[in-house]
């Protein structure tokens, strides 16, 4: 890899609210706690990858961000963290006619799971169209998900593919409506967690369990894609390649206050260590690592160190 890590994604404003417990169907429930965040999965992922650099050996590349915010201050806010982390925005749309997309996170205090609600905005403009001046020809590696429109993503990825630009594909959110359908050919490494594993593999409504997990990411082989990473929670990873059998790279033990964000940041470290490392496995533990490292603290951007 000798180009840059273009990241293209969503950008979401983030409300947290943190509850002593999560909310049942109709009831209103008094929280304690709320965080504002940076958010979006590209935005996510993109700032992770950034500020994890410091801890890889040799160099690193530089880090592209591709995606759209209103010109509002929701969108200011995730600029300004854009600028302090380092990232290059060139690529970044800022829109007068569309608010910045806005999540709602709930999160539960006792175990740190989350639910979340989200408004796209500006995210639905990150086309096709919208991405045609972006030279993802050029890029080194390609890091993109499902947040933003799917005939983006999947341009996006096709002109990866002809140029031989790899991608890392992380699959979420993903249902009928958010598969852009891609090649599983067209994918060096795909990262879903149990339920967006469950979707590619046609058994939506299933979540793939720590005892079904190997079997889950060698479908997965099977299926196309160049190698699977599948996001295990506090258990870990599960990394699959061709040619060996799937094994697991555990998390460390850690106190957990909020996992928002966290598949996030280990999408954003693995990727960033990929060109770095002598094979996936030790890209995928160390993005465990930056991952666990981030679900200490609260938020998702805020909870992302910089090592």
């Amino acid at each position: 890899m000798t180009g840059p890590l273009l990241v293209i994604g969503s950008v979401n404003y983030d409300l947290i609210f943190r509850h002593p417990r999560l909310p049942r169907q109709g009831e209103t429930v008094t929280g304690t706690e709320l965080f504002e965040s940076c958010g979006g999965k590209g935005a996510n992922q993109a700032v992770a990858a950034v500020r994890c650099r410091g801890a890889l050996d040799g160099e690193t590349p530089t880090v592209y961000f591709a995606g759209a915010v209103g010109n509002d201050a929701n969108g200011d806010a995730q600029r300004r963290v854009f600028v302090e982390a380092g990232l290059d925005t060139r690529h970044l749309l800022v829109l007068d006619d569309v608010h910045t997309g806005l999540s709602a996170v709930w999160v539960e205090a006792g175990t740190g799971d989350n639910r979340i609600m989200n408004s796209p905005g500006a995210n639905s403009r990150v086309t096709a169209n919208a991405l045609a001046s972006v030279p993802v020809e050029e890029a080194g590696l390609l890091l993109i998900q499902n947040e933003t429109p799917a005939d983006g993503v999947r341009d996006a990825v096709k002109r990866a593919a002809a140029s031989r630009v790899p991608v890392i594909w992380n699959p979420a959110p993903i249902d009928e409506h958010t598969d852009p359908g891609l090649e599983p050919e067209q994918i060096a490494w795909v990262t879903p967690n149990e339920v967006e594993c469950a979707v590619l593999l046609g058994r939506a409504g299933e979540r793939i369990d720590a005892a079904s997990a190997a079997d889950a990411a060698s479908e997965l082989l099977d299926l196309g894609y160049g190698g699977a990473a599948l996001t295990l929670g506090p258990a870990g990873v599960l990394l699959a390649e061709p040619g060996s059998a799937p094994t697991l790279v555990p998390a460390p033990e850690v106190d957990a206050v909020d996992t928002t964000g966290a598949g996030d940041a280990f999408n954003g470290a693995f990727a960033a260590a990929l060109p770095a490392s002598a094979d996936g496995r030790a890209a995928a533990a160390f993005g465990v690592r930056y991952a666990s490292d981030s679900v200490t603290r609260h938020g998702t951007q805020t909870s992302f160190a910089r090592w």
